[in-house]
């Protein structure tokens, strides 16, 4: 009986040492004010999905995504050591996206839609946790399908780049939804790929680091750099974990 007890203890003990911060600081992957401007784009995104509501079946996949990119970009800017720069609630934006990722149809999703302006405009309702566990903010699916679209973006900086914000978003937003990559372990099958998973994140968020100074400093050489050494943690994690 004892024993058992002593078991339930350590097991209460390791689900409160389950980590809810990102695996590497906001601030070391990308600047604050391109985590804003990314949530900007994204709330726009979610607008022009909703527009019409006789294409909501079309959009619902995009929607989905939309939500987890938010839901991401939103605890990035909590965590981050400028946070304070943020005029929006990120923690009840962060809610309502995941709120987003599971509404039923169009009238739903409106009505999430908003509680995200309400936002991003600073107000809030009710409580919203600061913390919240990273491998809980976005589907690995809509991940892996929202990375794939904004490195195919990024290619185009590859032939030039013109060092504008817009250019550096999807290599920031990127590098954000890589700390969501490293702290899902859902999907492995053996416990001993975690450390392979983990290293291969961090490979794929420092090449999306470095391409946003590349982009802003309009270092051609340095863009082509990264995006390969982007590609080939990609090509990698394909080759060990994609069925």
């Amino acid at each position: 009986m004892l024993r058992l007890i002593c078991l339930a203890i350590a097991g209460l003990f390791a689900a409160s040492a389950v980590p809810t911060s990102a695996p590497i600081p906001p601030a070391e992957v990308a600047p604050m004010g391109l985590i804003t401007l990314g949530l900007e784009e994204e709330l726009e995104r979610v607008e022009k999905l909703l527009a019409d509501a006789d294409k909501y079946s079309d959009n619902e996949e995009q929607l989905m995504r939309a939500g987890g990119v938010i839901a991401c970009l939103s605890q990035a800017a909590i965590e981050h050591a400028d946070h304070k720069q943020a005029k929006y609630a990120a923690p009840a934006l962060r809610d309502a996206a995941l709120e987003l990722q599971s509404v039923g149809d169009h009238e739903e999703a409106v009505a999430v839609q908003e509680t995200l302006k309400q936002a991003w405009e600073g107000k809030s309702e009710g409580d919203h946790e600061r913390e919240h566990g990273w491998d809980e903010l976005i589907g690995m699916y809509e991940m892996m399908e929202e990375m794939n679209d904004r490195n195919g973006g990024l290619s185009r900086s590859l032939r030039r780049s013109r060092g504008r914000e817009s250019e550096q978003l999807n290599a920031s937003t990127n590098a954000i939804l890589a700390l969501a990559m490293m702290a899902d372990h859902n999907y492995l099958i053996e416990e001993e790929d975690a450390k392979t998973w983990d290293q291969l994140s961090i490979d794929y968020q420092q090449a999306m680091t470095g391409l946003i100074g590349a982009i802003k400093e309009k270092d051609q050489d340095k863009i082509a750099e990264f995006y390969k050494a982007g590609n080939r943690a990609c090509d990698k994690c394909h080759e060990q974990f994609r069925d």
